[in-house]
């Protein structure tokens, strides 16, 4: 179980986000509350594996993870913005952020984003990836980190690709299936077939080397049906 701390400023988008976590049973929501509150929420609740820090500015998301480092033994600090900058992801990452996603996309992404920051990782959103990639102060290892990741997405076929993706994005293998036009035989033996070839075994790993490597999965989402199951956005809808 991965115990979990919210930060917002709505009440509203604190239960969007938490009912996104928690429709995965491995996850709880131990606290919330607002900015400012964080050394109080963490150590009220022993020091949880995780905590999600929602702030529309990236001046105040660096401000909130300053304050998490003047916790003793800081957990985790994954952060949701809606603007970000090359700069500001970079002094976000110095102070040793676990992952950086745009909150318009969060509710996408936490399921993978919550797990890779709790076992160590780092979340971060494809497209900061690749903008940081293109700079020459990048952090350390993320450039190195998407290069591996891009190499072993190259040994799969263009349909192997596909079907990562599609995992990677959280979908089951019938709705796989049904994007791609094939049975959900065949795509579960194509993902058989991709663990085998990269050296995994779960739809956790293969999220987060598509994560890494930055493919892009924007042409899937609301405009397909099956991308949507049930026709709900994806994105966690925050509050002006």
């Amino acid at each position: 179980m991965i115990r979990i701390v919210l930060v917002a400023r709505h009440q509203l988008e604190r239960a969007q986000i938490r009912t996104t976590l928690e429709a995965d049973h491995r996850h709880r929501v131990v606290a919330e509350g607002v900015p400012g509150q964080e050394g109080d929420l963490v150590s009220r609740t022993r020091r949880p594996d995780v905590v999600i820090v929602s702030q529309p500015e990236e001046g105040a998301a660096l401000d909130a993870l300053k304050r998490m480092t003047e916790i003793p033994t800081p957990p985790a600090a994954l952060l949701l913005a809606d603007r970000l900058t090359g700069d500001g992801v970079r002094r976000l990452l110095r102070l040793r952020a676990a992952g950086i996603l745009h909150r318009a996309t969060a509710g996408r992404h936490l399921p993978w984003a919550v797990h890779a920051a709790a076992h160590g990782g780092l979340a971060l959103e494809p497209g900061l990836a690749r903008d940081l990639a293109d700079t020459p102060t990048e952090p350390a290892g993320v450039a190195t980190e998407q290069a591996r990741a891009q190499a072993l997405l190259g040994g799969l076929s263009p349909r192997e690709r596909e079907v990562i993706a599609l995992a990677g994005d959280g979908l089951s293998n019938p709705e796989i299936a049904a994007i791609l036009t094939i049975s959900a035989d065949t795509a579960k033996d194509h993902l058989h077939h991709i663990y085998a070839k990269l050296g995994i075994r779960s739809r956790l790993q293969a999220a987060r080397i598509v994560w890494q490597a930055g493919l892009d999965d924007s042409r899937r989402g609301s405009d397909h049906p099956a991308g949507n199951p049930g026709g709900h956005c994806p994105s966690v809808i925050c509050p002006g």
